[in-house]
């Protein structure tokens, strides 16, 4: 099983993430109007993509019924739904294994798309008040890559990296991931950049190199 450590923050400090979040403006009709409808489709697990209603909650995760249904608005299940995608994020989550001990599936954002796939997992504990003081708590974010469909490999984390080796590891894998665009693959050698931009900038890059390379054939 994979271990995530506990991040310990003051209740302050747990509550700036929300803040800023709103404060960039990424949700603010939902916010404003629980309500409100988004557009979007589920790809469910015969393969079948259709067409949904989405809403989201002030509290709590999207929810969705087919268009023109009169059904409930439920949330999406890892039972029922292999993929979902709403306008109200614009964001693809797609149910993924995300440890190679494991058969858990869970939903991950899709960042990139393309021969290499790059995605993200929040993990989101509850603070605790003990002792006089608030602890745990906060989000972990972990970001995994994968080519071709492959394994997934966790590449980057806002915490301490516990599946994917040491910094050097994971540059010399992106290195070999890259490795068939050799110009590319020399210029993030090179980089000593290992943000989340920079590697969203060389993934996007190669898909669009690779992409480009196909429609010339």
């Amino acid at each position: 099983m994979k271990f995530r450590p506990i991040l310990f923050i003051t209740l302050f400090s747990l509550l700036m993430p929300c803040e800023s979040a709103f404060c960039q403006g990424r949700f603010p009709a939902a916010k404003n109007d629980p309500d409100k409808l988004f557009t979007g489709y589920i790809v469910n697990n015969t393969g079948d993509t259709v067409k949904c209603e989405f809403k989201k909650p002030t509290l709590g995760q999207l929810k969705y019924r087919p268009v023109n249904s009169t059904e409930k608005f439920k949330k999406p299940s890892i039972d029922a739904v292999k993929e979902y995608y709403s306008a109200y994020d614009t964001t693809v989550y797609v149910a993924l294994v995300t440890d190679t001990a494991s058969t858990d599936l869970e939903y991950l954002k899709r960042l990139e798309n393309g021969a290499i796939k790059l995605y993200e997992e929040d993990v989101t504990a509850s603070a605790m008040y003990m002792n006089g003081m608030w602890s745990g708590g906060g989000t972990s974010v972990y970001y995994y890559i994968n080519k071709n469909d492959g394994l997934l490999k966790q590449i980057k984390s806002n915490t301490l990296i516990t599946g994917g080796g040491s910094r050097k590891t994971r540059r010399e894998y992106l290195y070999d991931l890259f490795s068939d665009d050799p110009a590319l693959a020399e210029k993030f050698k090179e980089d000593q950049n290992f943000d989340l931009k920079t590697l969203r900038h060389y993934i996007s890059t190669y898909n669009a190199d690779k992409s480009a390379t196909v429609k010339s054939k």
